[in-house]
């Protein structure tokens, strides 16, 4: 009697390696939070040459987002990404000899520093461009949204358990240690990665009923992702997509939920520290809330607009968690308020947070209008767009800190620009559905946007 074969869960395996990866693309973003006030402190730097460390990293990371999609589109995600998880590794690992020897006597520790968090930047970038890619590989359109909601969680889960520990290695050992950790683990996954990790067509795991289902609902197809030789997308067609307003609202939307993120990732710490007047270890342990609260966020805004999608059109799936994620953000800058009641700004910081990880969904809404062989070209306009904010942001609150001595108005900069996010994706935006290539150019059945 014919059993029919059930079809393999390989995608899950790929789920739990996007999300260890995140986590870890995230550890090592953040870990100069952490260290911060440490570092500034020994090396005699002012607010503002910290605020322009922590902007070094996204000098180097935007400007390699465009050049990256396309390597990405060239040779995959195995070997560029397992390859940059172990540059960026070893690059963090270098910071923390910066203090140290022949960087010390001649007084170039900053420097070193700052040459590291460019490498670094440029090691990384390949890190969102691959994951978006490899959600749509991987992913069929129905689980794609939790399927980035569940992975981008990570990058707040590994905050949140790695941040106290962090920050008890600098209190009781040095801000050196953080930098030992953090990049020895991002090396180690770097290889587990290159030996795992495999596209769909690759797989020696999948079985071909797992491949049918992912070709027949929206992922993995050699017919639309450029399997084929002559599955090629011009420059003319590349700049056609661009330039619809629709792919515009979600680029200005994305530097808005940005914004709020490399708050988080970068002066957090510090503000817990010179802001709430809190010690180290103990705004480690505050820190968990937020990025928890976050957590919940993201994976919220993914279910919903999940389940919104099965009620109604994929424009209002899409525009409510991140319209109404934004909004709520803005409620950051209440935060000022409550200054002498630590507990109570952390709480508001949470909230915000929360909402903003909810609204954290420009990777799906790019993902939906995109042929998928555009994706790593214009993903990575994407995240070029979205890091813009961390070149801008940090420098603006260490200048505003450095001015007043305060963090008010940095809050009340980073609420405006959620705001404006927030009306951007309400606004500009018109539908969310895929730019038709055949309204201007010929277009083959290889390169067709699957609706």
């Amino acid at each position: 009697m014919y059993m029919e074969k059930k079809p393999t869960k390989v995608r899950f395996l790929i789920l739990l390696m996007l999300f260890v990866a995140v986590a870890i693309t995230y550890l090592d973003r953040a870990n100069l939070s952490v260290a911060g006030t440490a570092i500034q402190k020994q090396l005699k730097i002012n607010s503002t040459q910290l605020g322009v460390l922590f902007s070094a990293f996204t000098w180097s990371y935007v400007i390699v987002q465009i050049p990256v999609g396309m390597i990405l589109d060239k040779i995959g995600a195995r070997f560029l990404y397992g390859g940059a998880m172990v540059l960026w590794g070893f690059f963090t690992f270098i910071m923390a000899f910066s203090s140290q020897g022949l960087f010390a006597g001649i007084g170039a520790s900053f420097m070193v520093l700052i040459v590291c968090r460019i490498l670094i930047g440029i090691a990384e970038g390949p890190a969102f461009p691959s994951n978006t890619k490899i959600a749509a590989l991987w992913f069929p359109s129905n689980e794609r949204a939790r399927a980035i909601s569940i992975y981008s969680s990570a990058q707040y889960i590994g905050l949140a358990v790695f941040t106290p520990i962090l920050a008890m290695m600098v209190a009781k050992i040095s801000w050196e240690s953080v930098f030992y950790l953090s990049g020895g683990i991002a090396i180690v996954f770097g290889i587990i990665w290159l030996a795992v990790y495999r596209d769909p067509k690759d797989s020696k795991s999948i079985n071909q009923e797992e491949l049918d289902y992912l070709k027949n609902n929206g992922a993995y197809n050699p017919n639309e992702i450029g399997e084929k030789k002559e599955d090629k997308i011009s420059l003319d067609e590349i700049l056609y997509v661009i330039k619809q307003r629709r792919v515009w609202g979600i680029f200005i939307t994305q530097f808005a939920i940005a914004s709020t993120l490399y708050f988080f990732m970068t002066w957090f710490i510090v503000y817990l520290q010179k802001g709430l007047k809190l010690p180290i270890q103990k705004a480690g342990f505050m820190a968990i809330l937020p990025y928890m609260m976050a957590m919940a966020g993201v994976l919220f805004g993914g279910f919903l607009s999940d389940y919104l999608l099965k009620k109604t059109s994929l424009t209002v799936a899409r525009k409510i968690p991140i319209v109404a994620g934004l909004l709520f953000t803005s409620i950051l800058c209440l935060a000022n308020f409550f200054e002498k009641t630590p507990i109570v700004a952390v709480i508001i910081l949470s909230i915000a947070f929360f909402a903003n990880a909810a609204s954290n969904l420009g990777w799906v809404a790019l993902s939906d209008v995109l042929p998928k062989s555009m994706i790593g070209r214009v993903g990575g306009v994407l995240n070029l767009c979205g890091n813009l904010s961390g070149i801008v942001s940090p420098i603006i609150f260490g200048v505003l800190h450095q001015k007043t001595g305060n963090f008010h108005l940095a809050m009340d900069y980073t609420s405006a620009v959620a705001v404006v996010g927030a009306l951007a994706f309400l606004f500009i935006v018109d539908k969310v559905e895929p730019v038709d290539l055949s309204k201007k150019f010929h277009v083959s059945e290889n390169v067709k946007v699957v609706k």
